[in-house]
């Protein structure tokens, strides 16, 4: 079939009463999560994964997808009207949108942000669209070799993008690699590092340890520093005029391109696409001074990249089978749980789910419009249910959803363990996302080298001689080596000089 076929099958499939109920509740879900300080939106796909068993593929496309659009959307709440961002997504948010609410203008800044996050995401599945499958056919060129400097790449640009420390990044990264390979060898069958404990021989679940990664460590560090209700003024008219959206596209549109580039990159995701593109708007501004005093151009840039960002990271998840962002390493795990196996073949296999992605995303962005701006006020009062609430009903589908994968009691336990591991990440400054890509990339590392190594009689040569690997063992060098004082020095002089010559 070609794409127009396979659109308008995806369409008759996915224009039903069910689907379009589930489409709601995962929009409403996302919002919801994304909305609530403390809960973010990783934790909430990695619940609702599990939930996905027993649905069809579309069902459950629909519902993890609409969840990761409403969610990285719903931060803004929080972020306007209290200060909070909502999700680490949504902190760039904050800068000028609650400067703004305390001006009064917080509803219509709330209605600004509601339509840039839509046009964001449509922008962003067009683009996904296009550049997926040719990155999928420019995947079939790779060899063993490349899929494993592509695993260590990932891992790399995540150490350096979300830890404020490179050495502290690498180290989750590592961690992340020794736990996954824990279990049965893919390569000789033999039994690692499992103690004795049968439970261990096929790994830990990836998602018993997203949830406890993501979710039980937010209620640790929740019941730790609760904090006292929260107090909200009453809202006004959440839709801006014409006028208003209109003069901010231009600024819209590089935002979209920030976010989705950023998005593209393995392993970094909205939390950074959110600050580039703010610090972007700023440097482009007319009046860069009164950023973080209430410029609605820092609400625009920042809520229109972090979710023209969600189409962005599932353009390596499935061409790559590499992760975008943590978000996608969860929802990476979900489609395994569904039979499928993201990556090169994809276009061969399943030419389908491209399409299907590009669809649902569409359709969620509409329903974040609408209901965004249709329950504004329903939305902040939700910032109003106690802590305790919240937590009690987080921790009872922590358990419940990592028990329904396998049913299993062992793998509450490591959730639970996982949940502490990532609470005392957080406080030595540990960044989690290195070590969940570590976690669900060491397996493809592990096997690609071995199968790269045989095949090359171990010599080492190939990473050198073959021209993407190369690309990519450059790269990882580079990432690595730049943030040293001593390199970072050289490439200075070095573009000092190039300029200088150039003028």
């Amino acid at each position: 079939m070609d794409g127009l076929e396979i659109l308008y099958t995806s369409l008759q499939e996915i224009f039903t009463i069910k689907i379009l109920l589930l489409f709601i509740i995962g929009t409403i879900s996302g919002m919801i999560i994304g909305s609530l300080p403390g809960l973010t939106t990783t934790m909430g796909v990695s619940l609702l994964i599990t939930f996905t068993w027993g649905m069809s593929l579309m069902e459950a496309l629909v519902v993890i997808i609409s969840l990761h659009v409403g969610g990285t959307y719903g931060g803004s709440t929080a972020a306007i009207f209290l200060n909070i961002p909502g999700t680490p997504a949504a902190a760039a948010t904050a800068m000028d949108g609650y400067p703004l609410a305390k001006m009064g203008k917080g509803s219509l800044v709330r209605g600004l942000a509601t339509i840039q996050s839509s046009i964001g995401t449509v922008i962003g599945a067009f683009v996904f669209l296009f550049a997926t499958p040719i990155l999928v056919k420019f995947s079939l060129n790779f060899g063993s070799w490349e899929y494993f400097l592509l695993a260590l790449f990932g891992i790399v640009v995540s150490a350096k993008m979300t830890s404020e420390s490179m050495l502290l990044g690498i180290i989750s990264g590592c961690l992340g690699l020794i736990l996954a390979t824990v279990g049965m060898d893919s390569t000789y069958g033999v039994i690692r590092f499992t103690f004795g404990i049968t439970e261990l021989f096929d790994g830990f679940g990836l998602i018993p340890v997203l949830i406890g990664i993501f979710g039980i460590s937010e209620v640790i560090d929740s019941l730790i520093n609760l904090k006292p209700p929260l107090k909200i003024d009453k809202m006004s008219s959440v839709i801006p005029r014409i006028k208003e959206i209109v003069k901010y596209q231009a600024l819209a549109f590089r935002s979209t391109l920030f976010g989705v580039f950023i998005g593209s990159i393995p392993g970094v995701g909205a939390d950074v696409a959110c600050w580039v593109a703010y610090d972007n708007a700023k440097k482009q501004s007319k009046s860069p001074e009164t950023f973080g005093k209430g410029n609605p151009e820092g609400v625009v840039a920042a809520e229109t990249a972090n979710n023209a960002c969600v189409p962005g990271t599932y353009i390596p998840m499935l061409s790559l089978g590499i992760p975008g962002d943590s978000v996608t390493a969860v929802i990476l795990g979900g489609l395994m749980l569904h039979g499928i196996q993201p990556g090169p073949l994809l276009g061969v296999e399943r030419p389908e789910l491209i399409y299907q992605f590009f669809l649902i995303l569409l359709i969620s962005a509409v329903l974040l419009l609408v209901i965004g701006l249709g329950f504004s006020s329903f939305f902040q009062k939700i910032l109003l249910v106690p802590t305790s609430i919240v937590l009690t009903v987080v921790s009872v589908l922590c358990v419940v959803g990592t028990f329904a994968v396998n049913n299993r009691i062992f793998d509450i336990y490591v959730m639970v363990i996982f949940g502490f591991i990532g609470y005392g990440m957080k406080k030595l400054d540990l960044s989690i996302p290195p070590l969940v890509l570590g976690i669900i990339l060491g397996p493809m590392a592990e096997t690609n080298f071995r199968r790269a190594m045989i095949s090359a009689s171990y010599s080492f040569m190939p990473f050198i001689t073959r021209p993407i690997s190369l690309v990519l063992l450059i790269l990882i060098v580079y990432n690595i080596l730049i943030n040293f004082e001593f390199f970072k020095r050289i490439k200075d002089q070095l573009f000092k000089k190039i300029k200088f010559n150039l003028n």
